[in-house]
């Protein structure tokens, strides 16, 4: 189960980066405008403010799958080291991808946003993890978690 969840995110982001260049601009275009962070004539004249938003729309989608990959690679493998080595594998396989997709290029920026993504993932699950442990550990031992039931 834990493999099919990094399978996912792996096919999910081969998916996007097939997109060709046009087309993910338009996805792009197309979040600004429902977030309400852009109007259609920023679009259309492709503003400062447009190309500001979008740089952060795209470097902040390499992020947010990336770091649920990062998630992925942790649990399956226990290993931070292990994780930011998928994730950096991934994101070296996905740039060279798009190096082949019309209107699109490979920019090792993004492999190294994909990675800091990535091992923010696994970091953050290795400390939810251990945190839980602890935590659990602790009510085991003091019953802190019945008295806690207890009292609502």
């Amino acid at each position: 189960m834990n493999k099919l969840v990094l399978v996912i995110i792996f096919i999910i982001t081969f998916w996007f980066s097939s997109k060709p260049g046009n087309e993910s601009i338009s996805q792009s275009d197309k979040i600004l405008v429902a977030a309400k962070i852009l109007t259609v004539e920023d679009l259309a004249m492709r503003t400062t403010k447009y190309r500001v938003c979008d740089k952060i729309i795209r470097k902040a989608a390499h992020f947010s799958l990336y770091f649920m990959a990062g998630m992925g690679a942790f649990i399956l493998t226990g290993s931070v080291g292990k994780s930011v080595l998928i994730v950096f594998l991934m994101g070296g396989i996905d740039e060279f991808h798009q190096y082949f997709v019309p209107g699109r290029g490979a920019q090792f920026t993004d492999v190294l946003i994909d990675t800091l993504g990535g091992t923010t993932g696994a970091v953050v699950t290795k400390l939810t993890i251990s945190n839980y442990k602890v935590l659990t550990a602790k009510s085991k031992k003091d019953g802190s978690l019945e008295n806690y039931n207890a009292s609502r």
